[in-house]
């Protein structure tokens, strides 16, 4: 049966001067190895050596899969040149022209795969025995999770369907950019499948039957160092808990009512 290992931890920390964009990035061996989601370019090195820790080269990996194609999830696909990319035909299709104010979709996104291995799906979609996706819009129009049989019971890498574990109270993601009505289904249709999740933005959870969340891994920590000035002056940066920002949602996408 296929397992799953995280190669990157999400995370949701930003700053007010980046979005660091902090996705999950797992691997899948079954079959064949498979990569969901690719990170962006500050966390290429990062991949690499996530990789190389378990013995397998980029070219060992036969599959990608994007849940979606926002710049925190996609831009290391080239890494994976003899891989199969696989992501939704309406995805794609939106990257050519997304909403003014998504600028997490990079409209020349569609470009950076004109040499690759493009495999585009619609509907349920088996990729092997105990792999399977399906569609789970509204995050973005194309988004996809995937449900993975494994020996301990059934997984859905959520993407950003699930951005993270608030998302099990919200009843939506964290950030909507397509349509507010199709996350909340999408959450509901995920919860009906399986209460293990692989977030987007958060460690592993399971949600059990009284609504308690409960973690699958280690709480995460983040180093954060630099230099201010010429003289090689450092900084430190104490990182706290803060209040919930609340759910952000594109105006396009709100629900109407």
């Amino acid at each position: 049966m296929p397992e799953i290992e995280i190669l990157l931890a999400g995370y949701t920390f930003n700053t007010d001067q980046a979005n660091l964009g902090l996705s999950t990035v797992a691997l899948i061996r079954g079959e064949v190895l498979t990569i969901v989601d690719v990170a962006h370019y500050g966390r290429r090195n990062q991949l690499i050596e996530q990789l190389k820790q378990r013995g397998v080269q980029p070219s060992d990996v036969a599959r990608v899969v994007l849940t979606h194609a926002h710049w925190d999830h996609c831009q290391n696909t080239d890494l994976f040149p003899g891989a199969e990319i696989i992501l939704h035909e309406k995805e794609l299709e939106y990257t050519r022209n997304p909403r003014a104010g998504d600028n997490a979709t990079a409209r020349y996104f569609a470009d950076t795969l004109r040499t690759q291995n493009v495999r585009l799906i619609s509907g349920e979609t088996e990729l092997e025995p105990g792999v399977t996706l399906i569609e789970t819009f509204g995050h973005t129009r194309g988004h996809i999770s995937l449900l993975v049989e494994t020996p301990s019971g059934t997984v859905c890498i959520g993407g950003d369907a699930i951005t993270e574990a608030g998302t099990i109270g919200r009843g939506a993601p964290g950030l909507i950019f397509w349509s507010e009505e199709e996350a909340r289904e999408s959450v509901k249709r995920i919860l009906e499948t399986t209460r293990v999740i692989y977030p987007g933005h958060d460690r592993p959870f399971q949600v059990h039957a009284t609504g308690e969340i409960e973690y699958l891994s280690e709480t995460p920590s983040l180093k954060f160092t630099g230099i201010l000035d010429h003289a090689g002056s450092t900084f430190s940066v104490d990182v706290a808990l803060a209040p919930h920002r609340g759910l952000i949602i594109h105006p396009e996408a709100r629900s109407a009512g």
